[in-house]
């Protein structure tokens, strides 16, 4: 802008010379033309943010798995058992008639003759059922009945973490203007004017 202000008053001031000096019909001593410097530029390097810093919560789910475990089905019991008593049939001899004396008749030599007669004891066999053995109760013991059963069991609870991302920057290159274009009177050989 400096620039150009002062090629402007350098122009406002030299253009009353040149009119006079074209009407008057002198000799030039010095000629100047517009000229147009463009703007200078350079490339600079410059760190940009892509992506802002975050958080992330990573949840890891619960983890399940199958295990065997002995159950009790039925407990340890103890039963009786009866046991009926035992009999035999045995044979005894009873008394049926004891020994005795008594009298009889007999016939000895054609002649009936009273004798005194002694009877033995007389027995019969019988049979009679006897108990051999009482009956009886027999404990019985049943040992405890288990079994096996799968059942889904936690092995890991579930959890969860935070993983911190940083941000992420790149380096771009960028073409900044350094001083912008600008118009300026410069000396110019031409014929007809000294320089």
């Amino acid at each position: 802008m400096r620039y150009i202000s002062w090629s402007a008053v350098f122009a406002l001031a030299i253009t009353p010379f040149l009119i006079t000096s074209a009407m008057a019909g002198g000799k030039a001593i010095a000629c100047y033309q517009q000229a147009t410097v463009p703007a200078v530029y350079k490339t600079v390097q410059e760190r940009v943010l892509v992506r802002a810093a975050s958080n992330r919560v990573v949840k890891k789910a619960a983890v399940y798995g199958y295990q065997k475990r002995r159950v009790l089905v039925q407990p340890e019991r103890v039963s009786y058992r009866k046991t009926p008593a035992v009999y035999q049939t045995r044979q005894r001899h009873v008394l049926v008639k004891q020994a005795s004396i008594g009298w009889e008749y007999r016939m000895i030599k054609g002649r009936k003759t009273l004798c005194k007669v002694k009877h033995p004891p007389v027995y019969q066999a019988v049979s009679e059922r006897v108990k051999v053995q009482a009956a009886s109760k027999v404990a019985v013991r049943h040992p405890a009945i288990y079994s096996m059963v799968k059942e889904k069991v936690m092995l890991q609870p579930a959890s969860s973490h935070v993983i911190r991302q940083p941000a992420v920057y790149k380096t771009v290159n960028r073409r900044v203007q350094v001083q912008p274009a600008r118009t300026v009177w410069q000396p110019v050989k031409i014929r007809g004017c000294r320089y």
